[in-house]
C-alpha cells in the first residue's frame, strides 16, 4: 500500500512539474495594449485636481485612470498585488503631478488595518499612456456597420 501511495505522489509532483508546450510568455504591462487601438502617445506627467479618484481596468501592472476629459494607462514596476483589487488610490507625490517613478499608495480596503499588511502597497509608476476608451467602440462599431453592409450585399 505504502509504495503505491509514493509512487502516485512522485506522479503527481512530476505532472505538476511538466512544462505545457508553450514556452512564451504572455505580455504583460504596456506590451498587453500593444496593438490596441485605445493605446496613445506616452505622456510625461498627470496632473490632478485632488487625489485620483476615478480609475479602472486594473490588472497586476497597469490600470487606467481619469482627469477631467482626459483618460490615461498607467504601467507599474513589476507587479503590485493589491492593485488589481483595488478600492483606494493616492499619489506618493506631494504636487499633486504624477511622473515616471512616483509612487501610487494602492489598497484593496477602504479601512487598512495594520493587522492586514498586504491590502496597501506603494506601486511605482514605470510609464503613462494617453487612453482612449471610445477607440475600441468605435472599431467594433465600424466592424459591425461593414459586416451589415456586407450581409446586405450578400441578400440583393
Amino acid at each position: 500500500m505504502r509504495p503505491s501511495l509514493t509512487l502516485a505522489s512522485t506522479l503527481l509532483i512530476l505532472t505538476g512539474c511538466a512544462s505545457t508546450g508553450s514556452s512564451e510568455r504572455e505580455p504583460a504591462g504596456i506590451a498587453k495594449y500593444a496593438d490596441d487601438p485605445r493605446l496613445g502617445e506616452e505622456v510625461n506627467r498627470i496632473c490632478f485636481a485632488s487625489n485620483i479618484d476615478s480609475f479602472g481596468n486594473n490588472t497586476r501592472d497597469t490600470f487606467t485612470v481619469r482627469e477631467g476629459r482626459d483618460h490615461y494607462l498607467i504601467e507599474v514596476f513589476g507587479t503590485c498585488a493589491p492593485l488589481e483589487h483595488a478600492v483606494t488610490m493616492k499619489i506618493g507625490a506631494s504636487t499633486g503631478c504624477l511622473t515616471n517613478g512616483d509612487r501610487i499608495i494602492v489598497s484593496d480596503s477602504l479601512m487598512p488595518r495594520r493587522d492586514q499588511p498586504f491590502s496597501t502597497a506603494r506601486c511605482v509608476v514605470k510609464s503613462m499612456h494617453k487612453w482612449d476608451p471610445k477607440a475600441e467602440k468605435t472599431q467594433d462599431e465600424s466592424d459591425t456597420d461593414s459586416a451589415d453592409s456586407d450581409d446586405a450585399s450578400e441578400e440583393s
